[in-house]
């Protein structure tokens, strides 16, 4: 009886660590798909306002295009650099032909960082060419570079305050878990024998 009691007692023990490394091992990997789930939102997000701004900027290069007004072509282009989120903004012909750009634009090589090591110049860039169309016919285009840390500065800081929040309670859940074990284990009975040598001292002294 005390044989199989003991036993089931060590099974229920090896379930419930099984059970507890089950779920910390749960926490860990949903913790980690919320956080790759953040950054794909926030890239999803990069993606659409980038798309927005140079769609709008194409539609608003259209008519002078056409009307061939540098002045007004000029004046496009320094406005869309105006925008904290770009760096540059070029407007080209059909035949890729420069018609306009904002001030201190940069040319794609430069803007690619292909003369740099590594690279290195263009870390944190991002360029988006946009074809301009009349009558479904490419009459130019329009190239924007976008800083993309300015554009993910607000989600990226939400996100990774997200993240530590979301790792605080899981911690804090574990300690809660260890706690809980602590006070309501059970501590173990200790039988109270006979004290053999007392009992000797008594039988003597009658």
């Amino acid at each position: 009886m005390d044989s199989s009691l003991f036993s089931f007692r060590i099974a229920i023990k090896m379930l419930s660590t099984l059970s507890l490394i089950a779920m910390v091992v749960t926490i860990a990997i949903n913790s980690v798909k919320i956080s790759q789930g953040n950054e794909q939102i926030q890239a999803n997000q990069l993606e659409t306002l980038t798309h927005i701004l140079i769609s709008q900027a194409s539609l608003s290069a259209n008519d002078k295009i056409v009307e061939q007004d540098q002045e007004k072509l000029l004046k496009l282009a320094n406005q869309l650099a105006q925008d904290d989120l770009v760096v540059d903004a070029t407007i080209y012909d059909a035949e890729g032909v420069k018609l306009a750009a904002s001030d201190n634009a940069k040319s794609v090589r430069e803007m690619l960082g292909l003369d740099t090591p590594l690279q290195t110049a263009r870390i944190g860039k991002q360029q988006l060419i946009e074809p301009v169309i009349r009558d479904k016919n490419v009459i130019g285009f329009v190239r924007v570079t976008f800083e993309t840390g300015k554009l993910t500065a607000f989600s990226d800081h939400y996100y990774r305050k997200s993240d530590r929040y979301m790792y605080t309670m899981v911690g804090l859940s574990f300690i809660a878990g260890m706690l809980i074990v602590l006070i309501f284990r059970r501590k173990p009975n200790k039988r109270k024998g006979d004290n053999l040598l007392l009992k000797d001292m008594q039988q003597e002294t009658r």
